[in-house]
């Protein structure tokens, strides 16, 4: 069994990539392609605080598609929407959306993309909803890249290559917002290159497998010129003690460097800022910030009791500290499990690149947000190809950091009913030049946030939906900890082959500090045309 040295991000599926394939039968072909067009009418109005009853018309167009033939497997999630603002309601556009795509080239040849595009908040109230609110920003990420696999002899070689892109197009100077953070992040590029060669236990010799893989990462991001790359081999042994058991335990070497230029300063000695995020002198030299490059090693166990479960949990050395890191997976017919803990050195472009490439399949469940339009937080997959990105998409910044937590997803679709539950915790623990003053070198940040959605399908005409999220934020270096919950329900039903209608009731808080609490209700009436 192949074990990558590393969890990136909090990919849920990023650890079934490397554990043998579930049995599977030959895909069922299909091709589903559902463009749309909409109208809805919707007024928000606070229940507690402060704030106006406000009244929006959107208009929405965009496309659904589900394809899985013997080469494509793809989804696509895609809905841009204009909201017409009423009285001192303001204009909003919105493009969201998550799509996926794995291509069968030749034999043991693949080629993977995807793509995400949503909307957060820019003046530090991480997670609140962005209706009604100006200082937004949109995000974008995509990548692309192939991936082989093949056996020679009784070797098994991997190799795969990942090229990432991720933006952030801010609708306001942060530098004008309250409690906003200077410097932000704009966009980066990411390489990923991976390769392995090894064997299973028992092939080459007696009772115990051996894989060597090394990888390079790297990411150029435009904020500072900063710059992120780690080089790293090593060695894994699996010895099985058991028919489900077996001892895993890898040692290796990994040369970790971030690098960023100094920002150029104004006459008055401050440094220059424009749009928000410091202006980078060119002419300065590249400054190292982070240096690592040691031996790494970890050990643990592998459970695998049946095809369909797999436990695995480690704890070694690395960073110049110990690390611990395991997943569960379990996969049903009709069901998913899957739990990571993780720790790593990441920042928001490889993160939230990682969370996209973690999607597969041909089909997951995107719960939206129906007075905005925004993606909720997560994209859920009975075939365990989900992902949620609500970590990724709070608090912002242009830093690195190490990173450690746990996420946790489940899925669940059998006859008319449907169920997708996400959760996490994590903790960022920031690496910038010493005398920083936005986020302090070593200064922390914390996250806890979850979802739940449940569908219920009445008949072929009819259906119902109720999602929920949480998410607490508690941010360092003077900006505002804050609280995010709320709740909503939909009905949608059939008026023709082509036209539907939606009645929706929601409900929106958020709490931060020095800000008093501000609870929002919600409502909407739409009806939608599909081609």
């Amino acid at each position: 069994m192949t074990v990558r040295h590393r969890i990136a991000g909090v990919s849920l599926a990023a650890l079934a990539a490397v554990t043998p394939a579930f049995a599977q039968s030959s895909p069922e072909k299909r091709t589903l392609i559902i463009p749309y067009v909409g109208v809805d009418q919707v007024v928000t109005g606070p229940l507690k605080g402060g704030g106006d009853v406000l009244t929006y018309t959107n208009v929405t167009a965009g496309v659904t598609a589900e394809v899985q033939t013997r080469r494509v497997e793809a989804a696509v999630d895609l809905q841009y929407n204009h909201s017409f603002g009423w009285g001192r309601a303001t204009d909003q556009d919105v493009l969201s959306g998550i799509a996926h795509a794995n291509v069968n080239v030749a034999r043991g040849l693949s080629l993977q993309s995807g793509a995400l595009a949503s909307r957060v908040r820019t003046d530090g109230l991480a997670g609140a909803t962005t209706q009604r609110d100006t200082y937004t920003s949109q995000v974008w990420s995509a990548y692309a890249g192939p991936s082989y696999t093949t056996q020679l002899g009784d070797f098994n070689v991997n190799a795969s290559y990942r090229l990432g892109y991720a933006r952030v197009d801010d609708s306001t100077s942060q530098n004008d917002i309250n409690g906003g953070s200077i410097g932000a992040f704009a966009d980066s590029w990411t390489h990923s290159l991976i390769g392995s060669v090894g064997f299973q236990p028992d092939t080459v010799l007696p009772a115990i497998g051996l894989t060597a893989s090394a990888g390079y990462d790297r990411e150029d991001a435009s904020q500072l010129d900063q710059r992120f790359e780690d080089a790293w081999g090593r060695v894994d042994a699996t010895l099985p003690v058991s028919r489900t058991l077996a001892l895993v335990g890898g040692v290796g070497y990994e040369d970790i460097r971030i690098s960023q230029r100094s920002p150029q300063l104004g006459t008055d000695g401050l440094p220059l800022i424009r749009n928000g995020r410091y202006v980078t002198d060119k002419s300065a030299p590249r400054a190292l910030i982070y240096n690592f490059d040691d031996i790494i090693w970890d050990a643990g166990v592998l459970w695998r009791p049946s095809h369909r479960t797999t436990l695995q949990a480690r704890v070694g050395e690395r960073y110049g500290g110990m690390t611990y890191q395991g997943s569960f997976l379990w996969q049903g017919r009709d069901s998913s499990v899957a739990i990571i803990v993780f720790d790593g050195i990441d920042s928001f472009g490889r993160m939230i690149t990682a969370d996209v490439a973690a999607l597969s399949g041909s089909s997951f469940d995107v719960a939206r947000n129906p007075f905005t339009g925004d993606i909720t937080g997560c994209a859920f997959s009975t075939t365990g190809g989900g992902q949620c990105f609500n970590d990724a998409l709070s608090g912002i910044t242009d830093a690195n950091f190490r990173y450690r937590g746990v996420s946790a997803q489940y899925a669940l679709r059998r006859g008319p009913w449907g169920f997708g539950l996400g959760a996490g915790y994590s903790q960022r623990k920031f690496i910038t030049p010493q005398g920083q003053t936005v986020l302090i070198r070593g200064s922390q940040d914390e996250n806890w946030y979850g979802n739940g959605s449940a569908t219920y399908m009445f008949n072929d005409r009819d259906s119902i939906d109720l999602v929920t999220y949480l998410n607490y934020y508690n941010a360092s270096g003077g900006r505002p900890d804050v609280l995010n919950y709320g709740a909503f329900s939909s009905y949608y039903k059939s008026l023709t082959r082509r036209l539907s209608g939606s009645v929706s009731l929601g409900v929106d808080g958020v709490q931060a500090d020095d800000i008093d609490t501000i609870i929002s209700g919600m409502g909407q009436v739409g009806l939608r045309y599909s081609f």
